[in-house]
């Protein structure tokens, strides 16, 4: 009997989870095309179709994974806090989930290929996740306007991004992130900042 073959979405599905076991049993130096297609039960023109490297496909399955596991993105959690220390919590405590989920060898392997300025790949998805950052803290801040508790306008977007660099960083350095530090992080920095920067 022929096997019938995969296509769409459940072809999609079958190379992220083989993307994902490979990292999780092997490591990213063992994420090839060729591995992964024979995992998934595909051939690796399909792949070489939709991804530009092993690299690009490992972030796009992580990134399935956690949207998948947390039912959204970061810029699409719903938040139901009543202050803006409130709503950056639960931003930041979602954020960190996240982080568990992408390791930390694929948080060592975007430092390592962040380096490289003129990659395509990396700069695509240094982009996209700068711009789903950002808009996190955008609608955390116009929900916070609407309560009075900032005046309108817009955050500088360093300022925005900020606070998302220095979590990975801890990660990075393997620093424990605790609801201890991200408090710190929200009620000693980031709403004075906030404040000052929107009055």
């Amino acid at each position: 009997m022929t096997k019938t073959r995969r296509r769409g979405t459940e072809l999609e599905a079958a190379i992220y989870q083989a993307t994902r076991d490979i990292l999780n049993q092997d490591g990213l130096e063992q994420l090839t095309f060729a591995n992964v297609a024979e995992r998934a039960g595909t051939s690796k023109p399909v792949i070489y179709r939709r991804w530009r490297s092993p690299f690009e496909l490992a972030i796009a399955a992580i990134r399935d994974q956690i949207i998948t596991e947390n039912h959204g993105q970061l810029d699409e959690v719903v938040l139901t806090g009543q202050s803006l220390a409130d709503d950056l919590f639960q931003v930041f405590e979602r954020f960190t989930v996240s982080i568990d989920t992408f390791n930390q060898a694929l948080v060592i392997a975007w430092f390592r290929h962040s380096d490289q300025q003129n990659n395509p790949e990396v700069k695509d998805l240094l982009n996209s996740v700068k711009q789903i950052d950002a808009h996190a803290i955008e609608r955390v801040c116009q929900r916070a306007q609407k309560r009075g508790e900032l005046q309108v306008g817009t955050l500088p977007r360093d300022l925005q991004l900020m606070p998302f660099d220095w979590l990975r960083y801890r990660v990075f350095a393997n620093e424990p992130i605790t609801d201890k530090t991200l408090h710190l992080l929200i009620d000693d920095f980031l709403v004075p900042a906030y404040q000052h920067a929107l009055g």
